[in-house]
């Protein structure tokens, strides 16, 4: 990592484990922190990034791990995506000193489709509504594999993707 200058940090995807009692993460909260020591030791600018699903995961006692994190990745399911504001105002108050960056799904996993497009459009618009508000440092899309199997979901983001690329911000 020290001689990688675009090597900016550590994603921690589906670090939390969304129990209520027991184990809360895939790490305890003094291996989290002994990492973090371990990585800003190479680079200070480093940043630890967790995937967090606002499902499962925004109403957890979460806040000790959290102040070790530096970036959440906000993921919601296509049956939660009507509520996107909701829930990035409960992160907000949950997680108020990690930096947030909206995580939009292309495909509709549980269903073995493409997410369906007024859905697409309502993640991605909220998400340059919330960039321009400062809410938000970044939208993620994932697609994993998934990006060149002919869904219009896909297609409809790469489009609007060109269309608002000089946008300022």
């Amino acid at each position: 990592a020290k001689p990688q200058p675009n090597f900016v940090g550590v994603m921690l995807d589906d670090f939390f484990t969304g129990r209520k009692d027991g184990q809360r993460a895939k790490w305890t909260v003094d291996e989290l922190a002994q990492f973090r020591r371990r990585l800003l030791a190479i680079n200070q600018d480093f940043q630890i990034f967790a995937t967090y699903y606002y499902a499962s995961q925004v109403d957890l006692a979460l806040g000790d791990y959290l102040d070790l994190i530096d970036v959440v990745t906000l993921w919601c399911g296509p049956k939660d995506v009507v509520n996107l504001e909701a829930n990035l105002k409960r992160t907000e108050a949950s997680a108020p000193k990690c930096q947030k960056m909206l995580g939009c799904y292309v495909v509709d996993y549980g269903g073995k489709r493409g997410l369906p497009l007024e859905l697409m459009k309502l993640q991605c618009e909220t998400g340059l509504k919330w960039l321009r508000q400062g809410r938000i440092e970044g939208i993620i899309f994932l697609g994993n594999t998934t990006m060149d199997m002919g869904f219009e979901s896909v297609e409809w983001a790469r489009k609007w993707i060109e269309q608002i690329a000089d946008t300022p911000l």
